[in-house]
């Protein structure tokens, strides 16, 4: 068996002189990253949230920034850190379409508020405070 050496030299040769041609170096797209508003809000507009109450809407808006920004990982969490309640109540209410009550919104609120000192992303939990200020006496005010 005979091996054709300037037939592979060759081939290196034109390797070689390919790899010396300088190359067009493309950058890639710039990805266009959403901020947490936006994220929220398209995850808001999914069908299976269209059919909650403002109140519950609030909540699950609330959750969906917290689990954005890392500071909880699940409902369990969400429900004991911040609502004070047991870890099943913010899955009560999406499965069976409730209302929370005055007092997990108050919970809720007050927790973000305690978040909100030294805290870097505090326009998005100060915004939350607020809704949820309006919301509870929303609700108040129905009772009179």
């Amino acid at each position: 068996m005979s091996v054709n050496f300037s037939a592979i030299i060759d081939e290196v040769n034109k390797i070689t002189e390919e790899l010396k041609k300088p190359k067009r170096i493309v950058p890639p797209a710039p990805i266009k990253s959403k901020s947490v508003d936006e994220e929220v809000r398209d995850e808001l507009e999914e069908p299976h949230y269209k059919h909650q109450t403002e109140d519950a809407k609030f909540i699950t808006k609330c959750y969906k920034y917290l689990r954005k920004l890392g500071l909880v990982e699940s409902q369990y969490q969400f429900s004991e850190q911040f609502l004070n309640k047991n870890k099943y109540y913010f899955g009560m209410i999406l499965c069976e379409q409730r209302h929370p009550s005055i007092d997990s919104i108050h919970n809720l609120i007050r927790n973000i508020s305690d978040l909100n000192d030294g805290f870097t992303k505090k326009v998005y939990l100060d915004r939350l405070y607020e809704e949820g200020q309006s919301m509870i006496t929303k609700r108040l005010l129905k009772y009179l």
